[in-house]
């Protein structure tokens, strides 16, 4: 195969057939920077290897985050503006221009916004929540077990590695747990699980039932801040915490409130889940690892370092979009500013020249410093 037929961007490959590995190696080998243009998308410089990964990665002021691309699969759409956003900004009376969180920001907004619960995610702070979160994972884990025991089979991905994560940030965001399983159902609808025609109502189109879904997902959110704001704000959960937070001696509008919630409900269950099913399949498929984890079980150090090798192994984020500010070289290629550059952190993670034997799930690698 050459580069010039290789394909890395289409969503019905990854669906069907899940990362094109063999094109990513071949792209780190013979153009680790290359001008990627297939028919149906906007053109991009395509970033392979690791330490460009990195490099691109790293320097925002260069490779700008807030041009409004994410998404590497469209062609010359704004993704920011998914359907029917800009009509119901409108309809609010807010900015349609505003992009729908801080994803979309550079620093000093980024960094401004995030610090807002930063502290939130600290070890220390996660370590003040691990005996809820061990009694879910018990929790899960035995009803996991027990449907397997009495059913025969059971559903790696919606009976146990959808629960633990959606708990952790429900519970985080201070949402009531019969709310939990609804909040799974707009996160699917927002992440296009390929089964979410389950969710629609009679005689509605997919496009109708997403922007339905959209909607009551940010309906429920409003309900959300009314609570809290009803109850004064004082509470540890992330919802009071954005409330009484100021960027630049202002608190957070609506409208910046409702993308702050939004992503950070998304990003806590998306990735965390597919990390878990890859982990679960990455054992299974290699019975002596598992082992291995099965013996050293109640040593942390051990499981954090196999946690860290499930990362770089399942690759849960893809990639990202950047925007070439400056002209600049990256590998000794010319990218000239108003160029698009997708950064294949999944690629990076499989870099021979970053990894000692990359395709080798080891749960014992160290140093592993991926960019999972």
């Amino acid at each position: 195969m050459h580069v010039d037929e290789a394909i890395i961007h289409d969503l019905d490959r990854y669906r069907t057939e899940g990362y094109p590995w063999a094109e990513w190696d071949l792209f780190r080998d013979e153009a680790p920077v290359y001008w990627y243009e297939r028919e149906g998308i906007t053109p991009f410089w395509s970033i392979t290897r690791y330490a460009d990964v990195k490099r691109v990665s790293g320097d925002n002021e260069t490779f700008a985050n807030g041009e409004g691309r994410l998404r590497l699969d469209l062609a010359e759409r704004d993704t920011r503006f998914w359907d029917g956003y800009r009509e119901r900004m409108i309809e609010r009376g807010w900015d349609p221009d505003e992009p729908p969180d801080f994803i979309y920001t550079d620093r000093p907004v980024h960094w401004d916004m995030r610090r807002l619960v930063a502290p939130e995610f600290t070890p220390k702070a996660m370590r003040s929540r691990e005996e809820s979160l061990t009694l879910h994972a018990q929790m899960y884990a035995a009803e996991f077990a027990n449907k397997v025991r009495n059913h025969g089979t059971a559903d790696l991905v919606e009976d146990l590695a959808v629960k633990l994560p959606l708990a952790a940030i429900c519970e985080m965001m201070g949402a009531s747990p019969q709310d939990w399983e609804q909040v799974h159902a707009w996160t699917a609808v927002l992440f296009d699980d390929p089964a979410l025609m389950r969710f629609a109502q009679e005689g509605e189109s997919k496009k109708e039932m997403r922007r339905r879904m959209f909607v009551e997902f940010e309906n429920w959110i409003f309900e959300q801040i009314a609570d809290r704001r009803l109850a004064g704000c004082t509470g540890p959960d992330l919802i009071s915490i954005l409330l009484r937070s100021e960027v630049a001696n202002e608190p957070l509008t609506p409208q910046q409130l409702l993308g702050y919630i939004r992503v950070l409900i998304l990003a806590g269950n998306e990735t965390t889940r597919n990390a878990a099913t890859g982990g679960m399949i990455a054992l299974l498929e290699h019975s002596e690892e598992l082992d291995f984890l099965a013996e050293h079980r109640d040593e942390d150090e051990v499981i954090d370092t196999a946690v860290e090798e499930i990362l770089r192994w399942t690759s849960p984020v893809i990639q990202f979009a950047r925007v070439c500010t400056r002209d600049t070289e990256v590998n000794g290629q010319l990218i000239k500013a108003g160029e698009h550059v997708g950064i294949w952190h999944a690629s990076a993670n499989r870099d021979e020249r970053q990894f000692v034997e990359p395709y080798r799930f080891d749960v014992q690698r160290s140093p592993n410093e991926h960019v999972a």
